[in-house]
């Protein structure tokens, strides 16, 4: 697993663990290859996968159930009972509507969701802004994206949801490939990005992961 996604699914797993201490039943939306479900399963969760890919769906099939299921085509009938914990872990921004399906897939959860997102702030972002003059495309597969602000906005204000915190993963060094590859194999990348830089420079972490009570009434 690349150091990127190990770092991500770390902190996706303190959201967890946090907010859902003595397991439970997770639904991990767009499961992929289905690493985190495997975290999440030897952690002692509960977990069913989906994801609207036949590959990714049998990837995941390994570490448990997991259905070929559409986000609009999942709602409180679907599997007959709601999740503890709700998971969505870089999907939201590929969605077109992502304040519906939020609100949609609140109905699914008792109440948690755990939502990580890339970070428009992220270190390297911010070097490329600095340094590239022209306006190029990131990944065309995001069709919205939030910085941390508009996403307290777009939860609280326009999903009516409670931000209950914010985490934060790693923070990336630009350095060229080779000698990432060999601070990676000596175990220092590692430390240097998820300890210290974080602790130093949180807001400039490669994803925004946050926990949300969806049920505030």
């Amino acid at each position: 697993m690349e150091i990127e996604s190990e770092c991500t699914h770390a902190v996706i797993m303190e959201a967890v663990r946090k907010y859902l201490p003595h397991g439970g039943k997770i639904l991990d939306i767009g499961s992929g290859r289905g690493e985190l479900m495997g975290m999440l399963v030897n952690a002692g969760y509960e977990v069913i996968g989906c994801d609207i890919d036949e590959e990714c769906v049998s990837l995941s099939e390994r570490y448990g159930e997991t259905r070929q299921l559409d986000i609009k085509d999942i709602s409180k009938d679907t599997f007959g009972f709601r999740f503890d914990c709700v998971l969505l872990s870089h999907v939201l921004e590929h969605l077109e509507n992502p304040r519906e399906s939020l609100i949609q897939l609140a109905s699914v959860s008792k109440g948690l969701i755990v939502l990580s997102l890339p970070n428009p702030y992220d270190s390297l972002s911010v070097l490329r802004a600095l340094v590239r003059r022209n306006i190029e495309y990131m990944n065309e597969g995001h069709l919205v994206i939030w910085d941390w602000s508009h996403l307290k906005t777009f939860i609280e204000k326009g999903c009516d949801m409670e931000i209950l915190e914010f985490f934060y993963d790693s923070v990336s060094v630009p350095l060229p490939h080779k000698v990432r590859r060999f601070l990676g194999n000596k175990g220092l990348l590692y430390s240097l990005e998820s300890k210290y830089l974080r602790a130093l420079f949180p807001r400039f972490c490669r994803s925004i992961t946050v926990a949300i009570n969806s049920k505030t009434s």
